[in-house]
């Protein structure tokens, strides 16, 4: 039975160098994600022979347990690691679940193991990879309709336009416009899935610094209208978690995501946009901007 405990911001210098080393550019990887959708996912972790071990807790069913891939330097003794797990659903009676696996991860999986588990792609949560010049410069055809959003914008609003990094001077104004976003949105038809993520996003900001997270804030006469934040998965690519603007506002969402690849992402490769979660206007607002690659995930259950 392996000891799990709960992630904490204070567990940051101990778990942050599995994530950046062995994470794939997954946002699930992130501390962030780990800290602040606790009370949806309920991870916990523990360190074994310089392998880090991640149980989500909240998703076990009766006769299943749920872990992410271990993360460390695991190849070559590949089943050492996985037997490790094995033991440990073995002692709560449950069979293993891999949530959300990556393509490499599941061909491990299934070279040392065959016909022991069954995989499915979920596709909701397949993550959209972009280059981050191309969200930066918004070039070509495809993107010629986010380009001249931006342009609209700028034009409709000249000389009226502010557009800062977040710090701790303005992050108030951050949160009482993401307080004034959330209202109206549940006011409009209520969501309980935006209701989760609001929650996860006050305790991002609350904890901007700490969490390492870098973002925009864009004011029209001295009025904020949008903002956008995000964290490095590693040294290649940055993971843009956090967007929005108000809706009246023609182009601001094409604006946020133009001026964050510009300003917060500078030598970083790729950008991470996230998975959709199957929310069909996601799905193709996302797909609009001509992601590089997605990040392919699987549900990966022992038969």
């Amino acid at each position: 039975m392996i000891n799990f405990k709960s992630v904490t911001l204070a567990d940051k210098p101990l778990i942050n160098r599995y994530l950046r080393e062995f994470g794939s550019s997954s946002c699930q990887h992130s501390l962030y994600l780990l800290t602040g959708l606790s009370m949806k996912y309920g991870d916990e972790y523990a360190i074994i022979d310089d392998c880090l071990f991640i149980h989500r807790s909240k998703l076990d069913t009766k006769g299943k347990r749920v872990y992410l891939a271990p993360l460390g330097n695991i190849k070559d003794n590949f089943k050492k690691y996985i037997d490790i797990l094995f033991e440990d659903a073995k002692s709560y009676n449950a069979k293993l679940e891999f949530f959300t696996a990556t393509e490499r991860f599941k061909v491990l999986l299934f070279e040392n193991y065959p016909d022991v588990f069954e995989s499915k792609e979920s596709r909701d949560y397949d993550e959209y990879i972009y280059d981050t010049e191309s969200l930066g410069v918004l070039s070509g055809r495809p993107l010629a309709p986010k380009r001249n959003r931006v342009r609209a914008f700028y034009s409709s609003y000249e000389g009226q336009i502010r557009i800062d990094n977040i710090t701790n001077d303005n992050i108030t104004d951050v949160l009482l416009f993401q307080k004034e976003w959330i209202k109206n949105r549940l006011e409009e038809e209520y969501d309980e899935m935006l209701e989760r993520e609001n929650e996860a996003i006050k305790f991002y900001l609350t904890n901007y610094d700490e969490l390492e997270f870098r973002g925009i804030v864009v004011y029209i006469k001295g009025t904020v209208v949008g903002y956008a934040a995000g964290v490095s998965l590693n040294d290649e690519c940055m993971d843009e978690v956090i967007e929005k603007g108000r809706k009246d506002i023609v182009g601001i969402y094409q604006l946020l995501c133009n001026e964050f690849a510009l300003l917060c992402c500078k030598g970083y490769k790729y950008i991470n946009r996230e998975e959709d979660l199957g929310v069909e206007g996601l799905r193709r607002a996302k797909t609009s901007y001509q992601p590089l690659f997605m990040l392919k995930k699987y549900i990966i259950n022992e038969k």
